[in-house]
C-alpha cells in the first residue's frame, strides 16, 4: 500500500475518532508529525503531544499553535499565536474539545478569548461558529454579541445570532436580525435563505392556533 494511501486511512480513522488507530498509523511517517500530536492531544496524552510537536514548531506553524493550545488548557500560556495560525486553527481545537466532551479545555481555552481576539480580530465570531455547531446557544449569542460590537456589519455574525435565536424559539428576533442583516448587506444570500426559514416556521404556528 502507498504511504499516501496508508495516510489516507488514519485520516479516516481520525475523523472516526479512533484516534489511537490513527496515531499508530501516523508515527510512522515524518511528514505526520503534527496529526500525531493531535492524536496524542485527543488521548489525553499532553507531553506526547508536546513532543511530537515541540520539536517541529520551529518549521511547522501547526505545531507552535498546538503548543500554544496546550499551555492555554492548562492556563499556563505564554506563547503568541499568530494572525493565521489564529485563524485556521482556533475554531477546529474548540470544536474538537465539544466534541469529545474535553468541557474543560474547551472553557480554558475559550478564557484566552482576548488573547487570541489580540492576535486576530474575528477569533470571537470564530468561537461563536465552533459554540453554535456544538448546540451551545447562549454562549454563541455571547460570542456573536462580542464580534459585532467591533464589527457591527459582519453579516455571518448576524446570521448566526439569528440562527441561536431561532433554534431558542425566538421566531420573532430571529426575525428582527436577518432582517438587518438583509437591509445592510442585501445580496448576502444565506440570510436570504434562512430569512425564509425563519417565514415558513413562523407560518406553521400560526396555522396551528
Amino acid at each position: 500500500m502507498m504511504i499516501n494511501e496508508k495516510v489516507k486511512e488514519a485520516k479516516s480513522l481520525f475523523y472516526q475518532k479512533q484516534y489511537k488507530k490513527a496515531l499508530d498509523i501516523f508515527v510512522k511517517y515524518d511528514e505526520c508529525f503534527y496529526e500525531s500530536g493531535l492524536c496524542a492531544l485527543l488521548l489525553k496524552d499532553e507531553n506526547a503531544a508536546f513532543n511530537f510537536w515541540n520539536k517541529n514548531s520551529n518549521k511547522c506553524p501547526a505545531c507552535a499553535f498546538g503548543l500554544c493550545v496546550l499551555e492555554c488548557i492548562n492556563l499556563k500560556q505564554e506563547r503568541i499565536p499568530t494572525f493565521f495560525q489564529t485563524r485556521a486553527q482556533l475554531e477546529i481545537y474548540i470544536n474538537l474539545f465539544l466534541e469529545n466532551n474535553y468541557i474543560d479545555w474547551a472553557e480554558n481555552l475559550i478564557g484566552y478569548c482576548d488573547m487570541f481576539y489580540r492576535s486576530n480580530p474575528e477569533s470571537y465570531k470564530f468561537i461563536a461558529r465552533a459554540l453554535f455547531a456544538n448546540g451551545y446557544f447562549d454562549m454563541a449569542i455571547f460570542f456573536a454579541n462580542k464580534t459585532l460590537r467591533l464589527f457591527y456589519c459582519d453579516p455571518e455574525a448576524f446570521l448566526i445570532l439569528a440562527q441561536c435565536e431561532f433554534l431558542l424559539g425566538n421566531l420573532a428576533q430571529a426575525l428582527d436580525t436577518v432582517n438587518r442583516v438583509n437591509s445592510m448587506v442585501s445580496d448576502y444570500f444565506p440570510a436570504k435563505v434562512f430569512r425564509m426559514v425563519i417565514l415558513d416556521e413562523m407560518n406553521k404556528k400560526n396555522n396551528k392556533k
